[in-house]
């Protein structure tokens, strides 16, 4: 059996973040490489038959192409849902920093469990951080990106979590807008983490 790829000529997500200049990561640019996953995964979830949970969303895994536009690779790890499943009882899959708790802990994983892993994406997106940012030892070991952006929402700080182009360029209402709506689907629980689809529509709504 051969699988056949478009070459996508920009690199991963990963390299975009950590290694492109404040030029690139601009509003427009980072609005749309946000949908363009929430779509891909509302897809995954919701189109497909059986459904799909991808299980191991991360910067590394979502190719770019020459325009900036971004898709989901790296199939290996996925699972298949049936329309009247709830979740899949399975191995710990992923990659640490990515991987739900609840998936973590109980090893039952749902469509719910790539919005946590979609969450963390964005975070890593807007603030130019990994996941396990070095930045984060004075906070203690296992300091997440996750819990950076809570504290820092909670303390109001939101302009200390952007990188410095992206906040001063702006808008910073939709880049907050964003970020809280990030920070939510990396919630704890199910059942106050929304389902990609309702994180799809709240994107468009920030469209300007």
């Amino acid at each position: 059996m051969f699988l056949v790829y478009n070459f996508l000529s920009g690199g991963n997500l990963e390299t975009f973040i950590h290694q492109k200049s404040g030029v690139d990561k601009q509003w427009p640019i980072i609005y749309k490489i946000a949908i363009d996953i929430a779509q891909a995964l509302t897809f995954l979830h919701y189109s497909c038959v059986p459904r799909i949970v991808h299980r191991d969303i991360k910067p590394s895994n979502i190719l770019l192409d020459e325009e900036l536009n971004a898709y989901l690779s790296d199939f290996g790890l996925a699972r298949l849902l049936e329309v009247s499943e709830t979740h899949a009882t399975t191995d710990v899959a992923g990659t640490f920093g990515y991987v739900a708790p609840e998936y973590a802990t109980t090893c039952r994983v749902s469509d719910k469990a790539d919005v946590y892993s979609y969450g963390v994406v964005l975070l890593e997106l807007m603030s130019g951080k990994k996941s396990l940012d070095p930045s984060f030892s004075e906070y203690g070991n296992g300091f997440t990106v996750v819990a950076w952006a809570k504290l820092l929402i909670k303390d109001g700080r939101f302009s200390e979590f952007f990188s410095p182009e992206l906040w001063e360029l702006g808008p910073q209402e939709n880049l907050v807008a964003m970020l809280r709506l990030a920070s939510s689907c990396t919630g704890e629980t199910l059942s106050v983490r929304p389902s990609v689809k309702q994180v799809l529509e709240k994107l468009k709504q920030l469209h300007s």
